[in-house]
């Protein structure tokens, strides 16, 4: 971090990205797209005509292998994706399956696993976005189903490998924001031994809560509070929160910058490069 007029620090630590273990990156091939049906336990087999859908994803150019199952993000439906994989006969994988925000993390590990890269997977609701909201019109469900695979198959042809890469983080953190949410995310990261900057665009601590009157169970006066919530076991005459008596400011990794506004970011995350300008008091 850089701060001009006042405090000013820069990050340092910035390294080349290395190369993480994995399934490699080749060069684009011919597409060959497994399609692989999940009819979510049989939840939606009464609405979605599955072997209608199974019969039109085998006609779609591109598809060399079609599966269908109850569930595919585990157990026997998730070794007939990886297998599939590992004998050759996908290198792109579309999956119908509900949750995809869960299941595609699953999927994706899998395949990496079996050596495809996790990138060159597709994953997309049936259930929810097509099965559940038009129960009451089966037919024409399925033919929205039709067109949600197309797309998916489609969109799975044109994937590209994407290569992982590790970057060593600069352990200093930003912090923005000076209230009673960034003073305890403060204090917790400076814990973990983070050097910590906390940046704060009024000349005090505590935003909104410095605007009360007092606080249970200590009665300090708002203005007064320098430091988060304290576990109130541990509360005594020496360590309640009064700017005179709290450790806060003291918190040797802890630069405190109020006054302060973020005028400037580059870089990236683990390296960012933020730039401060801080008003005279």
């Amino acid at each position: 971090m850089t701060a001009r007029k006042g405090s000013s620090k820069k990050s340092k630590g910035k390294g080349k990205g290395r190369k993480r273990r994995g399934a490699k990156v080749k060069a684009m091939e011919e597409a060959k797209v497994g399609v692989f049906l999940s009819d979510c336990g049989g939840q939606i087999a009464k609405i979605l005509d599955f072997e209608a859908l199974t019969n039109f994803v085998k006609t779609v150019q591109g598809v060399t292998f079609v599966a269908r199952a109850n569930e595919f993000w585990r157990g026997e439906g998730l070794k007939i994706i990886v297998d599939a994989v590992k004998t050759k006969k996908v290198n792109r994988v579309v999956v119908a399956e509900a949750v995809p925000k869960i299941s595609e993390v699953a999927i994706a590990k899998a395949v990496e696993e079996a050596g495809l890269n996790p990138h060159l997977v597709e994953v997309l609701d049936l259930k929810d976005h097509c099965a559940l909201p038009h129960r009451d019109t089966p037919k024409e469900a399925t033919e929205k189903a039709k067109a949600m695979l197309l797309a998916a198959i489609e969109k799975a042809k044109l994937l590209e490998p994407i290569e992982k890469a590790e970057f060593p983080a600069v352990k200093s953190v930003l912090v923005i924001g000076g209230g009673i949410a960034g003073m305890q995310a403060a204090e917790d990261l400076a814990d973990m031994g983070f050097q910590v900057h906390l940046i704060e665009k009024e000349p005090f601590l505590g935003g909104l809560a410095a605007k009360a009157v007092r606080f249970f169970p200590t009665d300090d006066c708002a203005i007064c509070i320098q430091s988060p919530a304290t576990d109130l076991k541990t509360v005594t005459h020496t360590s309640r929160k009064c700017v005179y008596r709290s450790g806060f400011s003291e918190i040797p990794n802890l630069n405190i910058l109020t006054n302060a506004k973020v005028v400037k970011v580059e870089g990236g995350p683990g390296n960012f490069k933020v730039t401060v300008e801080r008003k005279p008091r």
